[in-house]
Order: C-alpha cells, then sequence, then structure tokens
C-alpha cells in the first residue's frame, strides 16, 4: 500500500536553455537509475530536449535538441521506455515518432500526418504494453491508436465528444498491470479507464467535493494506484487501485542543488529572492504535467517552474 503520509524529498532543476536545467519540463521517465526528463520549450525560444540526470542532480547529457532532422524535434510531447530499452519521442509538429537508445542516440523514425487510420495529427502521451505495442493519443483526430513499435498500424478506439469513450483534447496516457488503458481527456475534465480492446469500463472525473480541471497527465504504478495531473489546479491527485480519492499534493519544493549553486555565485538575485518573499509560492506546482514512479519514489514535472519534485511513497 501507499504510505499514509507521502514525503516529500528533493527537487531537480533550474531554468535553462541548454545544458544543465530545464525549459518547461513536460513529461520524464526513471530508468536504469537515470531520470530521462523532456523539455518541450516553446517555438521561439527553441530550447526542447531531453535531459538524463542522475538522481544527484549530476547531468549527463541531452538528445533531442529543436530541428527537423532525424533524431531531432521541434514540439515534443512525450516519452516512453519500451521493453527492448529504446526510448521513443512523440512530436505534435513533426507528426512523428522518433526512437533512440538509452545513450540518446538515434535509431530510427516513423508517422505520418493525417486522420486515416495509420495516420496522426499532432500526437501527445504514448505508453506500451506487454507486447511492445505502443498507444499514441492522437490528440486531434480524438483517438487512442496502437502501432507495433516500427509503426505498423493495429487498431485504434474513440472519437470527437463528451460521451463514455469520446474525447475532446486527450493528453495522457497509461497502462496498469492487467492492461487497462487510462486518457487523461483534457478539455472534459476526466479521466477514463478502458479495457485493453477499447471498451470503456468508467470514469473519473471528481474527488471529494471538487472536480478534475484539465487532467494533462496519468500515470498507473505497479500496485495499480492512479495518480493524475490536475493541470487546471496545480495539483496532482492520488487513488487507490480501485479509483477511490487518496490524497492531493500541491508541492512542496525547496531550492534545488542547481538552483542554491547558481544563487552562491549571484549574491544579488539571492537578495531579490529574500526581499520577494515569495517563499510559500515558489513551493507550490505551476502547471504540473507527466509522472513516473518507481517502487520507492514519485517523480512529477513542474512544468512552470522548470524542475521536477521528487516524494518519497
Amino acid at each position: 500500500m501507499l504510505s499514509s503520509r507521502i514525503n516529500y524529498s528533493h527537487t531537480i532543476g533550474i531554468a535553462s536553455f541548454e545544458g544543465r536545467g530545464f525549459m518547461n519540463p513536460i513529461e520524464l521517465k526513471f530508468h536504469n537509475e537515470i531520470l530521462y526528463v523532456l523539455s518541450r520549450s516553446n517555438g521561439s525560444n527553441k530550447n526542447n530536449r531531453i535531459s538524463a540526470v542522475s538522481l544527484d542532480s549530476e547531468h549527463k547529457f541531452e538528445f533531442a535538441n529543436w530541428g527537423e532532422e532525424n533524431g531531432k524535434s521541434i514540439l515534443p510531447t512525450s516519452i516512453a521506455i519500451d521493453h527492448k530499452n529504446q526510448i521513443f519521442l512523440s512530436d505534435e509538429h513533426l507528426n512523428r515518432i522518433t526512437v533512440f537508445d538509452l545513450n540518446g542516440n538515434f535509431k530510427k523514425s516513423w508517422g505520418e500526418f493525417g486522420s486515416d487510420e495509420n495516420q496522426i495529427n499532432r500526437p501527445s502521451g504514448i505508453a506500451f504494453n506487454k507486447d511492445n505495442h505502443i498507444y499514441i493519443v492522437d490528440h486531434i483526430n480524438s483517438k487512442i491508436k496502437k502501432f507495433d513499435e516500427d509503426g505498423k498500424f493495429i487498431s485504434s478506439f474513440g472519437s470527437f465528444g463528451t460521451k463514455e469513450g469520446e474525447f475532446n483534447y486527450p493528453w495522457g496516457i497509461s497502462l496498469d498491470n492487467e492492461e487497462n488503458i487510462y486518457i487523461a481527456d483534457w478539455r472534459n475534465n476526466r479521466v477514463q479507464k478502458f479495457h485493453k480492446n477499447g471498451e470503456f469500463i468508467k470514469t473519473i472525473n471528481s474527488f471529494k467535493d471538487k472536480k478534475i480541471n484539465r487532467p494533462s497527465s496519468v500515470h498507473v504504478d505497479d500496485r495499480g494506484y492512479l495518480f493524475v495531473s490536475n493541470w487546471g489546479d496545480n495539483s496532482v491527485l492520488i487513488f487507490d487501485d480501485n479509483q477511490n480519492f487518496l490524497s492531493e499534493l500541491f508541492g512542496d519544493a525547496t531550492l534545488s542543488k542547481w538552483c542554491k549553486e547558481f544563487l552562491e555565485v549571484n549574491p544579488e538575485q539571492s537578495s531579490w529572492r529574500e526581499n520577494a518573499g515569495l517563499f510559500e509560492e515558489e513551493k507550490r506546482f505551476w502547471k504540473p504535467t507527466g509522472i513516473d514512479t518507481n517502487q520507492d519514489l514519485i517523480f512529477i514535472a513542474d512544468a512552470c517552474r522548470h524542475r521536477v519534485q521528487i516524494y518519497k511513497k
């Protein structure tokens, strides 16, 4: 079971256009003791990239920087790691999936723009099942599409709308151990749960006396607990394996190692921060997005504060 109290651990991050740091991180994956963080940035700054860092804030390398050529990205939206230790990256501008090894070396890419079953239009969340098939949230076509790892279309489900099994700007996706599929149905303010064959199971759209507000990401851990980035209200919601509400996180960030080092060599910045006195506000999430977990930790991409907040289960 999840601990009755989830404890804050530490923060990794600092706003950075390149190298050590992040720029609007929207997705992350923890694998083989490395945290892969996807910085989306924006079209004008062109600082998007995937950064590989350790849990003690050592910046290892980066890849998938701005560009249209192979191994590059323009508006990246999600990353996933398959059962062959390959990193898959979705790009909603290029309408393609790019594949890398764990060291960031380009391997292949595929994807075709359009509205046909084998095409995609602004792909967002991606996730793998046990057969190493990739599910892609086809954002504009309002469908969830399944392909093999080489881009061969297999099946799809969903359509535009507000009814059960329909979507309006779907974003994040996650699979549980039984391969049930969870979708963050962003504009419909809900999470929908489906059987692996695409059959609708249930809707999660409220907790306590409140409604979910613009969910951006969903993650199901190995125990079946559901984590939802409640993007519109700047919080993260936690549900048990029956999707009963457990708790809500609002952010508890302390200064990261990188921020402390920056302030040590820029004392005037430290003085400005002290004078502003926004210590309580700066702890909180600002547009949380991607979530990942391992047996002990919860990783949350705090997009507009350019950092990752880490909690202990």
